[in-house]
């Protein structure tokens, strides 16, 4: 697992923070950014809680390698886009093609010990991160250097076939983690029956949730929201009024994954000493300020800066928020209540490149898109202090609301 997130860190981060940028030069307004992210936002409706209920039925690592040969092909439209319609359709095909992107996270917390989740996942976010330092100042240098559109063709030709890579090693290297004494034969034949029963299941699984999984499901849509506002437009806003060149910004996603690398072990392995939530709210009481302070910046200089507080607290929000899933939930539902929820990913990333999804997310964040590219057409700041102002209720909401679960589930 860590090994595939290493090779996708390294590839797929090379073009990921420059795809507004990339609209931009298609013939994209800012509104037209939010519409491509929308699109990608919306995909997730369809297929996820097909994907969830595969991997909890049948089993979890077939369905992985199968539609990450999938995923790897949706790069290619990418490479080739001729306007910035067709990255709207690319978008739209690769989420909805990523359904199998929460069983990820069910198979790692599936192989990992109960009691010592937050470390576990540090390391698998932390190791692959730190590998992923040069691609984003690679895919700057060939921005500056070639110009948005050749670079971006290269760039999204290599994740193709670091794809096909990743689905190969997953698909004969993976374990299965479902016990084989309660795996079902799916009939794949009957595909209209399939949905239905993965939606009912999806159905059934939210009358299900316990109040603490409830709890993080409300946090997670509020903040995939607001965060939904702004982030893809952090480097509109950098590059085109701060005047920060396309391979400074790529230091930022090095500096993220520096701080990564040093402090992902020791900070997982203290959140599973002292407790979650102990950590978890004074980290989550900074999020509102990252957008302000971000609106401040006048050079690199500060920018980094901001950047180094930001990944200090992901290093401990991101890992933190996954456990708390994990550990309130049984492994023969994870699958299901991770698909809903989504991975447990809670961070604040000024590249826009937010991670995971849930059919309870995919509302929240597609609305967020389109309004926040009406927004930022109407005021540069303004999907900036909406976030600042929404970040300080989930705030407050976590802070009501979040506990530690006394019993663990393995």
């Amino acid at each position: 697992m860590v090994v595939c997130r290493c090779i996708w860190q390294f590839t797929t981060n090379i073009p990921r923070p420059y795809l507004p940028l990339y609209i931009e030069v298609l013939g994209g307004t800012p509104a037209n950014i939010g519409v491509v992210n929308f699109a990608s936002a919306i995909a997730g409706l369809f297929l996820y809680p097909l994907g969830g209920y595969i991997a909890d039925k049948e089993g979890r690592v077939r369905l992985v390698g199968i539609a990450t040969f999938l995923y790897a092909f949706s790069f290619i439209p990418f490479a080739y886009a001729p306007n910035w319609q067709t990255l709207a359709v690319a978008s739209f095909f690769q989420n909805l093609v990523l359904f199998y992107a929460p069983i990820l996270t069910v198979l790692q917390a599936d192989s990992m010990p109960a009691g010592m989740r937050t470390q576990g996942f540090a390391i698998a976010v932390g190791v692959p991160g730190a590998l992923g330092i040069v691609s984003p100042l690679l895919g700057g240098y060939l921005v500056d250097k070639m110009g948005i559109a050749p670079a971006m063709h290269i760039t999204y030709l290599v994740g193709f076939g670091a794809g096909i890579v990743v689905a190969l090693v997953r698909m004969y290297m993976l374990e299965e983690t479902l016990d084989p004494s309660i795996a079902q034969k799916i009939d794949y034949r009957n595909m209209l029956k399939l949905i239905k029963d993965s939606y009912g299941s999806f159905i059934e699984t939210l009358k299900w949730m316990p109040e603490p999984i409830k709890v993080l499901a409300v946090m997670q849509m509020m903040q995939f929201f607001f965060n939904g506002l702004a982030g893809a437009f952090y480097i509109v806003y950098a590059t085109s009024l701060v005047g920060i060149s396309a391979t400074s910004w790529g230091f930022t996603s090095a500096i993220q994954g520096g701080v990564r690398l040093l402090i992902a072990t020791p900070a997982g392995r203290l959140m599973d000493k002292i407790g979650r939530r102990r950590l978890l709210i004074p980290f989550m009481a900074l999020t509102p300020f990252y957008p302000l302070v971000f609106l401040l910046v006048k050079d690199f200089t500060q920018l980094a800066l901001l950047v180094v507080v930001l990944s200090v607290g992901n290093a401990f929000l991101m890992p933190g928020f996954q456990s708390l899933l994990a550990d309130n939930t049984p492994r023969e539902r994870r699958g299901r209540v991770t698909s809903a929820v989504g991975g447990g990913n809670f961070f604040i990333d000024v590249r826009g490149t937010g991670m995971g999804g849930g059919m309870l997310l995919f509302i929240p964040s597609a609305l967020a898109q389109l309004l926040g590219g009406v927004f930022y057409e109407m005021e540069p700041t303004l999907p900036f202090y909406i976030m600042a102002a929404g970040m300080a209720l989930t705030t407050i909401w976590s802070y009501l609301k979040v506990k530690d679960p006394k019993d663990l589930y393995a």
